[in-house]
């Protein structure tokens, strides 16, 4: 990706979210770990700079990236966090 993406291009091309089944909030921590997550996958390391970038300017704080097969996947955890960015997700361009 070009210089000229912004967080809302990288989250639109490839992203996917996890949300916490309400149902199963009274299973108690032990049994039911799920949280909210937002991933971003990327195929270069030079991406993954630009979109921690972008994710601090907009004040998110990214977890730690890690490698998957042959791409790189930034983490977001937070349910404010993560509903914003599915939020950019859903906006027309």
């Amino acid at each position: 990706m070009s210089e000229a993406y912004s967080l809302a291009d990288f989250v639109r091309a490839n992203s996917y979210a996890r949300v916490p089944d309400e149902t199963r909030q009274d299973e108690g921590w032990k049994e039911y770990k799920k949280g909210y997550e937002l991933r971003i996958v990327v195929k270069t390391p030079d991406d993954l700079k630009r979109v921690r970038k972008l994710l601090q300017d907009a004040a998110i704080k990214p977890g730690k990236a890690y490698r998957k097969a042959q791409q790189w996947v930034q983490p977001v955890y937070g349910k404010q966090a993560v509903n914003s960015l599915v939020a950019l997700k859903s906006k027309k361009r």
